[in-house]
């Protein structure tokens, strides 16, 4: 009967199992990376679209500045940050959960 390793052992020695592990680590890390991207791009995105769509908002003036470019132009700055900040949550916790299954008992 063949003798369990460690996932610890099957990375140090590059076995099939440690490339396994290694590419779920990855593909969880794409597979975030690319959610964001297109929150990030489908949000800010979205904001030109409801401008064509809205008329009041071509109209409408804030401190002598088209409502309609504010709209398009703050908006992205906040919401990169949130965003960045949950992406790097995840990250971290992806990482994490790596590390103890790798780290020895």
């Amino acid at each position: 009967m063949p003798q369990s390793r460690a996932p610890r052992d099957e990375l140090a020695d590059a076995t099939a199992h440690g490339d396994v592990y290694l590419r779920r680590l990855r593909r969880a890390q794409l597979q975030l990376a690319l959610l964001t991207l297109a929150a990030f791009g489908g949000l800010v995105g979205s904001l030109p679209l409801v401008v064509l769509r809205v008329d009041w908002l071509r109209d409408t003036q804030l401190l002598g500045v088209p409502l309609a470019v504010l709209l398009v132009a703050v908006p992205p700055f906040p919401l990169f940050l949130v965003l960045g900040w949950l992406h790097e949550r995840r990250a971290r916790t992806l990482d994490e959960a790596f590390r103890d299954l790798v780290s020895p008992p």
